[in-house]
């Protein structure tokens, strides 16, 4: 068997969720198949409890390595790793990317720029309007329009990115050859045609709850910015904003009515500091004349002097990270991580920024 079967087979197991799965990769200098053929030793890579330890090792002898690659290949789909060099770039410059990110359709280039336009599932009238418009006239400027093909907000920007002769990009909270909602399977195929669906699933994967709030920050890790159109106030659109600020994009907000309950959640983004956008130049002239992202050397080849599990968590810091996060992806003792990370301030590998957030320099 090729090692992308067994790659997909360790995707495969639900107790290995992003950084998990690339710490055991790490391990095993990226042999997948290695790292399958010895269940013993992954205790001593990734942190886990006796009870996740068991559950983990249940979940591997049910996996069949072979029906696991058979699906994949009869699903049509393709797969990029970290490892390969047409991954998204800015998507593997946030914390914890995906390892692996399935597809079906054409993916972006470095030099393309995309923009995650969203909103309320439940829009208004004038949310229809405006998001038709503006996606309509980024589109049409060579923007790259993101969204996660949701009702609402989400279907109308890809269905109008795309009869502007534009390009898409939708998101899915399960595997790419698993449409939902299910009216839009036309849609579905014309965003192939101009764009891409993507997922960082396995094939297969029903859209369950728990895998949105995921699947946002591949929205607005994909993108330099990301322009909101509708939202309330406790609006779930709002988690995809929070990772858009954790990763260092632009936030961009449409005003509404103050009378709308959709509005409001808009109308405070931009009273905390949101740009403020009424016609589609408000987006892409902040684009007009901004550098291109420089693609950085390969991982491996950075910060030598550093142990791998070291060198693993500072390259996850190309952007503000918080004390926390990184707390929860090393799995080290709070004092330890604390104690690294002066360390690191001191020989200047990084900065602190206010709210315990942590940036590589």
């Amino acid at each position: 068997m090729p090692d992308l079967a067994y790659l997909l087979a360790l995707h495969s197991l639900n107790q290995l969720g992003a950084a998990k799965l690339t710490k055991l990769l790490t391990a095993f200098d990226n042999n997948a198949e290695a790292a399958w053929s010895q269940p013993e030793a992954w205790h001593q890579f990734i942190q886990l409890s006796a009870a996740q330890a068991e559950e983990l090792l249940i979940s591997r002898r049910a996996c069949l390595v072979e029906q696991v690659y058979e699906n994949f290949l009869a699903s049509g789909a393709g797969v990029v790793t970290l490892e390969d060099d047409h991954y998204p770039m800015l998507l593997r410059q946030i914390f914890a990317p995906p390892p692996l990110l399935f597809y079906k359709g054409e993916l972006p280039t470095d030099d393309d720029i995309c923009l995650a336009m969203i909103g309320s599932r439940r829009a208004s009238g004038y949310g229809y309007q405006v998001a038709e418009m503006l996606s309509r006239d980024l589109a049409a400027q060579g923007l790259w329009i993101v969204s996660g093909m949701a009702r609402g907000i989400d279907g109308i920007c890809h269905q109008h990115a795309i009869l502007a002769g534009g390009k898409t990009l939708a998101v899915l909270g399960g595997g790419v050859d698993n449409i939902y909602p299910r009216e839009h399977i036309k849609l579905y195929g014309s965003i192939i045609e101009h764009g891409a669906v993507i997922s960082e699933f396995p094939v297969g994967s029903i859209p369950a709850t728990y895998n949105f709030p995921l699947r946002n920050r591949i929205i607005s890790g994909l993108s330099r910015g990301v322009l909101v159109i509708e939202a309330g106030e406790k609006s779930g659109t709002l988690i995809t904003v929070d990772h858009g600020l954790e990763q260092g994009r632009d936030i961009f907000a449409v005003p509404g009515p103050i009378t709308s309950s959709v509005s409001r959640g808009t109308n405070r983004l931009i009273i905390q500091g949101a740009k403020l956008v009424q016609t589609a130049e408000d987006v892409w002239r902040e684009y007009l004349d901004a550098p291109k992202p420089v693609r950085t050397a390969k991982e491996n080849e950075k910060y030598p002097q550093l142990a791998a599990e070291e060198r693993e968590l500072l390259l996850q810091m190309s952007l503000p990270v918080h004390f926390d996060q990184l707390l929860a992806a090393s799995g080290w003792p709070a004092n330890k991580l604390a104690a690294l990370l002066t360390m690191w301030e001191i020989r200047g590998l990084v900065r602190q920024l206010p709210g315990k957030f942590y940036q590589r320099r």
